[in-house]
């Protein structure tokens, strides 16, 4: 499970995530962690409906069984199956139809990107130590860094 994921080793990493209320409070979340030198294969985007987080993500978004070669550049990441920490965290407001973005811990601590989604407007943000799981693009789709 760890060549799927761009968390660290096989043991999994720190994530932070955040809760947003509608498209355009997500899109300005991702601006600043872009603007953060977070990467975007760092970054899933989860939304009830998986046309809303694509095009919140970009056009780009990379799913998993499809289009894994050839992506130069990653707006986000879409999300088919939830890891359980993140349904457990985040499945009532999933049903209210928010939406959640994760950020892997990579470049930056999480600490720091749970205060950088918290500037964004976020709510529920939170941190843990997230086990290997398909969150996030494989690290050679992100191009060069």
């Amino acid at each position: 499970m760890a060549v799927s994921s761009y968390l660290q080793d096989v043991a999994g990493g720190m994530v932070a995530a955040a809760s947003f209320a509608d498209d355009a409070a997500a899109a300005k979340a991702l601006a600043i962690l872009a603007d953060s030198d977070v990467r975007s294969q760092e970054i899933s985007v989860i939304a009830r409906d998986l046309v809303r987080a694509a095009r919140i993500a970009g056009e780009q978004a990379w799913y998993p069984g499809k289009n894994e070669r050839g992506l130069g550049k990653l707006l986000g990441r879409v999300v088919h199956r939830l890891p359980r920490a993140v349904r457990e965290r985040y499945r009532t407001e999933l049903d209210a139809g928010r939406i959640v973005i994760v950020a892997a811990a990579g470049g930056q601590p999480a600490e720091t990107l749970a205060a950088l989604l918290s500037r964004a407007g976020g709510s529920l943000v939170e941190q843990w130590w997230q086990e290997p799981a398909d969150l996030f693009a494989p690290p050679e789709l992100g191009g060069p860094f």
